[in-house]
Parts: structure tokens; sequence; C-alpha cells
């Protein structure tokens, strides 16, 4: 087998690989594990998506996508009821390593902000820092319950009304919203944009979100 690179003929021997060896070799096995638990990931992961679309960053959505996945997939080894080629992200989340290992993500890769939270008797306590790059008079942070079955993608987003505060506030508390009849797993998530006050109106600043998941109870 040869091609041409960089004006030179580059000579490769055959692999060997086609379809046929790939469903019967069982030296494929591994690799045909492999692919099956990342598509599920990445079907489960396009489900969230899909349900968080009207807020999620706008800018920058391959490295979005691309970080939410791989950070997903990383939960797998958190499922020791099945094996490899079956485990699912439903299963990793309902454990405690699991829950813990995702906590705390933002999904935007590219945020302004940075958080320090913690739950406290159904209240979240977090303080919100801006980056260098982000230049803002004020914030607005609300809160979102993402109800949603990781089978069926089937559920609701919850959504609290803005608040918005001072650039330089230290520490916030907000009352965590209760869900009481739920579809599946619920993630609990905190909004923060940068605004600037124009004319008595609060107007959101290009480019510049954080979108913190704070909590996660299982289905």
């Amino acid at each position: 087998m040869t091609y041409p690179l960089d004006n030179a003929l580059i000579i490769r021997a055959k692999s060997g690989f086609t379809a046929d060896g790939l469903q019967n070799n069982p030296k494929y096995d591994l690799c045909k594990r492999n692919a099956s638990e990342f598509g599920a990931v990445s079907r489960v992961c396009k489900l969230i998506r899909m349900r968080l679309h009207e807020v999620l960053p706008k800018q920058n959505m391959l490295d979005m996508v691309n970080a939410f996945t791989k950070k997903m997939h990383s939960l797998l080894v958190n499922d020791k009821l099945h094996e490899k080629g079956k485990r699912t992200v439903a299963t990793a989340l309902a454990t405690k390593e699991g829950k813990k290992a995702l906590l705390g993500y933002d999904f935007n890769p590219d945020s302004s902000f940075t958080f320090n939270y913690a739950i406290d008797e159904e209240q979240l306590i977090v303080q919100v820092k801006k980056t260098t790059a982000c230049n803002l008079q004020w914030i607005g942070l609300r809160m979102l319950v993402l109800d949603i079955n990781l089978d069926t993608g089937a559920g609701d987003l919850h959504t609290n009304d803005w608040n918005f505060e001072k650039h330089n506030t230290l520490a916030l508390c907000y009352d965590i919203p209760e869900v009481k009849e739920t579809t599946g797993t619920l993630f609990y998530l905190l909004e923060v944009q940068a605004f600037t006050l124009e004319e008595a109106s609060y107007v959101p600043a290009k480019d510049s979100k954080g979108l913190l998941l704070f909590d996660i109870v299982a289905a």
C-alpha cells in the first residue's frame, strides 16, 4: 500500500483490519467494548445537552461538547455492577464516588468564573470569583434543576428567576429548589452570567458565563 506525503512515496503494509474481522476476531473484543461504551456515553451527553440547550454557553461549542463527553466517560470506572463494555453513566452516578467526581463541573471550558461552594440545610452557599479576562459590573445568578431520564431523555428543566449582585460580593446564599416529582436523575445547577446596567436594564455581557453543577440526586 503506497501513498504520497510531502513529495515522498510512503509504503505501508496492509493492516488486515476489516469490518468482518472487527465483528468476529476476538482480538478486537476490547476495541468493540470501548466503542460501545463511548457511544452510549455520547448519547447520554447529547440527551443532557438537548435539555440544557437554552442555558449552555454558545461560544466554543465543540470544546464544550468534547470536554463534557470526556468527563462523563471518565465516570464509568465507578460502575462496578457491569462488565466493561456494558457500564453506564446512570449506574456510575448512583455511586458516591461517581457523584463526587462530577460535582463542581462547569459546562463552560472557557468560563470567566471560578466557584467555591457548599450545601448547608437546603441552601447553596457560593462565592463567585471572576477571572482577569472578565470585566464586569454585575453578576446574575439563577438556580436550575434538570430532571432527566438518562435512558430516554424525557424530563424538564426547572428555572428560577435571576438574582443580580455586585461583582465584589463575597458570599451568597440561596435556597435550593425542591422538585417533588421526578422522572429521573436531578442535576442541580447554578447559572452565572456577567451583566452591565444600561438605562435601568441588565444587559448580558458577551461570552461571559459559567454553569456550575453543584448537586446530583440519582434516580
